[in-house]
C-alpha cells in the first residue's frame, strides 16, 4: 500500500499480489485515514505501508512533514507489527512518472 498524504485528503494506491503494477483506490479524507488502513487490512493482504516523504531539494524535510509526523506516528501505535511502514523521498517522482508515460508510449 502506498500512501500520498495531504492536509485535507490523502492519496491511497495498492499493487498486485505479484506486486508488479500499482492501482488507485482513491483519496480519503486525512482524518479518516488510519480507519480507512485499518478496514482495508481487515480485507486484504497487506506487508508493508510506503508513505511519501517530501524533501525539499537540498535533501531537509519539506513543510509537511510537521503533519505527515503525527499520521505515522498514530499508525505505527495501532497497524500489527508484520506489517512494515516505509518512507520514500517523493522529490522528483512526478517527473520520473511523466518520463515513464512517454517512454511507454
Amino acid at each position: 500500500m502506498a500512501i500520498d498524504y495531504g492536509r485535507k485528503r490523502s492519496g491511497v494506491a495498492v499493487t498486485d499480489t505479484l506486486q508488479l503494477i500499482a492501482g488507485a483506490l482513491g483519496t480519503v479524507p486525512s482524518g479518516n485515514l488510519v480507519d480507512y488502513i485499518l478496514d482495508y487490512i481487515k480485507r486484504e493482504p497487506v506487508e508493508t505501508i510506503v508513505v511519501g516523504e517530501p524533501r525539499q531539494l537540498d535533501g531537509t524535510p519539506s513543510e509537511s512533514m510537521r503533519y505527515i509526523t503525527p499520521f505515522l506516528n498514530r499508525l505505527k501505535k495501532v497497524l500489527p507489527p508484520e506489517i512494515g511502514i516505509v518512507m520514500h523521498d517523493e522529490r522528483f517522482t512526478s517527473t520520473i512518472a511523466h518520463q515513464a508515460m512517454i517512454d511507454g508510449g
